[in-house]
């Protein structure tokens, strides 16, 4: 029997929705975590850059979101550790294509720069039987991955910055004139000093970046999934002796969630995530001039106990951040892009001048502080050996989420820099994450390299010293190209 005409019509057309329906993409997210803390205690196996930790306060985690938008996915891991090498990140993300599929270029693996978060060294050196940390941190940030990737469900997504400017000061200063010398790596006097004392301070050697730029990922029901940040400040500190601590960016990534309502119980769980900006040159010790402290007046000073400090300004960014969100705009869909450029700088070498001031250093047996001007002295040595290569090859991306655009480096990079390219960004908001797929020590501008001071010394700053403007122009050309692509 032949339908009816309008039957007929009805069910061409219920069928072509049908069809339109499952040929729509899905945009889809899933957050997990994997335990990467480090063994605790004096084992011998276990090689060390500074005395073992015997404590461990809070646990250290790789933090991971993947965002699928039914044709690409990405991959954005946060690792609670002072840096992550280029050869664990490259092969992390080996095992995690292996495993997902994603593309190496569609993962950003970055770390926090806690400085309390153990001291296992991630190079292996050859004869010498110790813990092989970098194995295990390997697998587990790629398992991070993978767990997330196993809960990859419908999802809503939206974007937003907040500011909170309280809690970040540049730690390089100009000192006013009559000041003592400052004297830098090598004996030479420079212009600014690095982490001064708290008078005679003339001005600030360089901007802070006081934004903070997330991501936050919903279920279509309004169920928290996942809420990531970026924000340009050094680790707080404040923490006991001999701990393991994951500082403000773990306490952020807890309490961000509290606020948020999220059931801790709720499966899966709620994952947050806060990565490091833009930092470099920007830590969480209160400094100002002479002049603006004449006009503050006496201030009371707190005495803080350990974790306070962390605990604070990881609140107020998670308050800044929970005022942001309540006025976001979420969109059910949106595209995902990533462009992905290895850049080749010249490696840093020492002067005749350098080589013949650490021989003399090393002759004198002195045992220096890190920040000691005198701690370069091994460094220059090692870097003045005909072994060292010539190049260092570094990993730059660049992400599209919509319209929210993502730049990476893995570097400590100077404030100015992140500010320079949100600034020439052609999308924005941008979210800056320093330390990325690899740590090749600080990253100042030419500018910055002029005035001296630690972060610019040999050993701490590795590549030629125009790498910057070269990092910028890179990225700035990829952002473009993504800006290009249809959202």
């Amino acid at each position: 029997m032949t339908p009816p005409p309008t039957l007929l019509v009805i069910s061409l057309s219920l069928a072509f929705t049908s069809l339109c329906a499952a040929e729509s993409p899905v945009f889809r997210a899933g957050a997990a975590t994997s335990n990467i803390t480090p063994p605790i205690g004096a084992d011998p196996r276990i090689r060390t850059s500074r005395p073992p930790a015997t404590h461990v306060h809070d646990e250290l985690h790789a933090r991971c979101l993947v965002l699928d938008d039914g044709q690409a996915k990405l991959a954005l891991v946060v690792c609670d550790m002072r840096h992550i090498s280029a050869e664990v990140a490259a092969g992390a993300k080996k095992i995690i294509e292996q495993m997902t599929g994603i593309p190496p270029q569609c993962v950003v693996i970055s770390a926090t720069h806690s400085h309390t978060t153990g001291g296992a060294k991630l190079e292996e050196r050859e004869g010498e039987p110790y813990y092989d940390f970098s194995a295990y941190l390997t697998r587990r940030i790629a398992e991070s991955v993978l767990r997330a990737h196993n809960q990859l469900e419908p999802a809503q997504i939206a974007w937003g910055t907040a500011e909170e400017p309280t809690q970040v000061f540049n730690r390089r200063w100009f000192l006013k004139p009559g000041s003592p010398p400052v004297y830098g790596a090598h004996d030479n006097v420079e212009l600014v000093d690095t982490n001064p004392g708290y008078k005679g301070l003339l001005k600030p050697a360089g901007p802070v970046d006081p934004q903070i730029t997330f991501i936050s990922v919903r279920s279509p029901s309004g169920k928290p999934i996942s809420l990531m940040a970026s924000y340009g400040l050094h680790y707080v500190g404040g923490i006991t002796d001999n701990t393991i601590s994951a500082d403000y960016f773990a306490m952020f990534a807890d309490r961000v969630g509290e606020l948020l309502g999220v059931d801790r119980h709720q499966d899966p769980p709620f994952v947050g995530l806060m990565a490091n900006g833009t930092s470099g040159d920007v830590n969480n010790l209160e400094r100002y001039s002479d002049e603006e402290l004449a006009k503050r007046g006496p201030q009371p000073k707190k005495k803080y106990q350990p974790f306070e400090k962390a605990r604070e300004v990881a609140n107020l960014c998670a308050e800044k951040v929970l005022a942001a969100h309540q006025k976001l705009v979420w969109h059910d869909h949106v595209k995902l892009t990533s462009l992905q450029r290895t850049l080749t700088f010249e490696r840093r070498y020492p002067t005749k001048e350098e080589v013949a001031w650490a021989e003399s250093v090393k002759a004198r047996r002195i045992k220096p502080m890190s920040t000691s001007r005198y701690s370069t002295y091994s460094t220059v040595l090692a870097f003045a050996s005909p072994d060292m290569p010539p190049t260092i090859d570094v990993i730059v991306q660049t992400h599209r989420i919509g319209d929210l655009a993502v730049a990476t480096m893995p570097f400590e990079v100077f404030a100015e820099i992140g500010l320079e390219l949100k600034q020439r960004s052609p999308l924005k908001p941008l979210m800056n994450i320093s330390i990325a797929n690899g740590a090749h020590g600080y990253l100042p501008t030419p500018a910055q390299h002029k005035l001296g001071g630690y972060e610019t010394w040999i050993g701490v700053n590795k590549v030629q010293l125009d790498a910057s403007v070269k990092i910028v122009d890179a990225l700035v050309e990829m952002l473009g190209e993504l800006s290009k692509a249809k959202p």
